[in-house]
């Protein structure tokens, strides 16, 4: 089915497109809102810019498929299959990807906030500069994925598997708390070439890393007037202390009830 049958079909009044096999279809920017694409193969389509606004995605397949600024705001992609997928600037606001496997796909720049990936596979995913605030991923598996200046601000992280400590401490936490805040400093100071040019900053020196070919170990707001130098706790430590501090919940907020 070409892209002109699908969307005359669509227009049309035929909204129920489940089952379709639409593999390497065009659907650039088509508006398919509220359409029913129950169980379809997608695979590889390009639906670059497609309005796909509550669509009915339900275990469709859409591996290495194109949604790059699609806008798929409150779709339901419940146990879709969008591995190697590229989301880059996808609006999933509110989206229910629970159960859907995101493995290697690109959600750089995407927005998914409040958006349900319980049991989701993110495995490997890119989600650098994506939002994740108030998004749901309860027993989610994150191994290996990109979180660099992703936020994840209230995000439920209960039972999820969570890549490296240093990994989560490159998503951008915003504002933190000043103690916080200085325990980050010194772990930026204690892995930065020259620790001193930290007490130059405070002095009114330039930023410790003008010049510099390394990146931060954190991406938070800096307080420059609360630096003082000291020992650097490890990554374990802080990348609980950010996500007790910034997520909605999470293994780390239990132990901090239990006292842990």
């Amino acid at each position: 089915m070409d892209r002109e049958e699908i969307l005359k079909r669509y227009g049309g009044g035929k909204r129920n497109l489940s089952g379709a096999d639409l593999r390497g279809a065009n659907l650039i920017n088509a508006d398919l809102i509220n359409a029913n694409l129950r169980g379809a193969n997608l695979r590889g389509a390009n639906l670059r810019g497609a309005n796909l606004i509550n669509a009915n995605l339900i275990g469709a397949d859409l591996i290495n498929a194109n949604l790059i600024n699609a806008t798929l705001s409150g779709a339901d992609l419940r146990g879709a299959n969008l591995s190697g997928a590229t989301l880059g600037g996808a609006n999933l606001i509110n989206a229910d990807l629970s159960g859907a496997n995101l493995r290697g796909a690109d959600l750089s720049g995407a927005n998914l906030r409040g958006a349900n990936l319980i049991n989701a596979d993110l495995r490997g995913a890119t989600l650098r500069r994506a939002t994740l605030r108030g998004a749901t991923l309860i027993n989610a598996t994150l191994s290996g994925a990109d979180l660099s200046g992703a936020t994840l601000s209230g995000a439920d992280l209960s039972g999820a598997n969570l890549p490296a400590p240093s990994s989560l401490l490159l998503a951008y936490w915003g504002e933190v708390s000043d103690l916080l805040c200085v325990e980050l400093m010194r772990l930026d100071a204690a892995n930065h070439p020259d620790p001193s040019t930290f007490d130059q900053w405070v002095g009114g020196g330039g930023c410790p890393y003008n010049g510099i070919k390394i990146q931060r170990m954190a991406l938070f707001s800096e307080k420059m007037h609360l630096y003082s130098g000291g020992p650097a706790l490890s990554c374990f430590e802080l990348m609980k202390r950010v996500i007790v501090e910034k997520c909605a919940a999470s293994d780390y907020h239990e132990e901090k009830t239990n006292g842990r």
